[in-house]
């Protein structure tokens, strides 16, 4: 049941961001009502993808943590797990939007260096990781609970896992842009 509320919760804000971008005149308007249907539609499946991701690797590292260390987390079903990783996507989700802005720009503004600043990402996402799981397991709305200290190791995980990726992501682009450089002097 939470699932399809979780569903539903994602459709309204679908359905709020075509208003806001019918509003700002971003979309014009559209032909018919199959074509904004559709449109709703398209920005509903992407809000879906980018919580999904987060979402199966967060599961992924939850059974991770409990094939390693014991069984710190403890579900009554994989449903409940998969409900505990989406709703804790989600409120990362909406948190490092805005951690994000504030993180990048006090690393531009202060001219940090890149390892200082993948250093301060790598806390901001682990501090917000880390209350959302609290979050959510002070909810009580799904049937999960991690033992002891069972947070941070999931948190510290999952934030290591991104930032990792992060970091392979940018070594990747760096590289990519001496090959543009020579192939636009040829």
């Amino acid at each position: 049941m939470s699932i399809i509320s979780f569903m539903l919760a994602l459709m309204l804000i679908s359905i709020i961001i075509y208003a806001i971008l019918r509003k700002t005149k971003v979309v014009d308007e559209a032909p018919g009502a199959i074509a904004e249907i559709l449109l709703i539609l398209l920005i509903f499946f992407s809000i879906s993808f980018v919580i999904i991701i987060p979402s199966s690797v967060l599961y992924v590292v939850s059974l991770g943590v409990n094939f390693l260390f014991g069984e710190y987390i403890t579900y009554a079903s994989f449903l409940s797990l998969l409900t505990f990783c989406l709703f804790v996507s989600g409120i990362v989700l909406f948190w490092s939007i805005f951690l994000v802005f504030i993180g990048k720009g006090i690393s531009t503004l202060l001219r940090f260096p890149q390892w200082f600043t993948f250093i301060f990402e790598f806390l901001l996402s682990w501090i917000v990781v880390h209350f959302s799981i609290k979050f959510v397991l002070n909810m009580n709305i799904v049937n999960v609970s991690i033992w002891e200290h069972g947070t941070l190791i999931l948190s510290f995980f999952v934030s290591f896992l991104f930032i990792g990726i992060d970091l392979i992501y940018s070594s990747i682009e760096q590289r990519k842009q001496p090959l543009d450089e020579q192939a636009k002097s040829s």
